[in-house]
């Protein structure tokens, strides 16, 4: 039978590690958060996505853009180790990951640590798999828009 979040919503990495799928539902940590990745298609138990960081912390990891199993709940380094464009690519999966499924609790591993950096830089991302904005696709050139669109006769 699945056991229930913890009360006070903190987590450690000993008990984040017991929701990995298998008997309780699927979650990670990013940025100190503890979010409920179980509906999603991509992470499932014992595989893909799932093998690599269900139950684990995956800041590290999502930072570096890293799939090797050993890089998830990677403790040891300081958020300013990273490079801008590691800072963004955590700010772009901490986007992702925080407003697509549940937050339900915090790692206490992370008390004191201050992510307002990454929280700021996420505000201007645009979450994966969401419409980019008009003004974000024409920004980056990605999609020509409507005002930019040939004119028909």
């Amino acid at each position: 039978k699945p056991e229930p979040f913890p009360e006070d919503g903190v987590f450690t990495l000993k008990s984040l590690a017991k929701f990995d799928g298998v008997v309780n539902p699927i979650c990670l940590g990013v940025c100190g958060k503890v979010v409920d990745v179980s509906t999603s298609e991509n992470i499932q138990a014992g595989e893909g996505y799932g093998k690599l960081w269900a139950g684990r912390d995956a800041t590290w990891s999502l930072a570096m853009l890293s799939l090797k199993a050993e890089d998830a709940n990677t403790m040891e380094y300081k958020l300013s180790d990273f490079t801008p464009e590691q800072h963004k690519a955590l700010a772009g999966w901490y986007k992702h990951f925080t407003t697509k499924y549940t937050v339900v609790g915090k790692l206490q591993e992370y008390e004191g640590w201050d992510f307002s950096s990454v929280q700021e830089e996420a505000k201007s991302q645009t979450p994966f798999g969401a419409p980019k904005t008009e003004g974000a696709a024409e920004a980056t050139g990605d999609v020509a828009s409507p005002s930019k669109a040939p004119k028909t006769t």
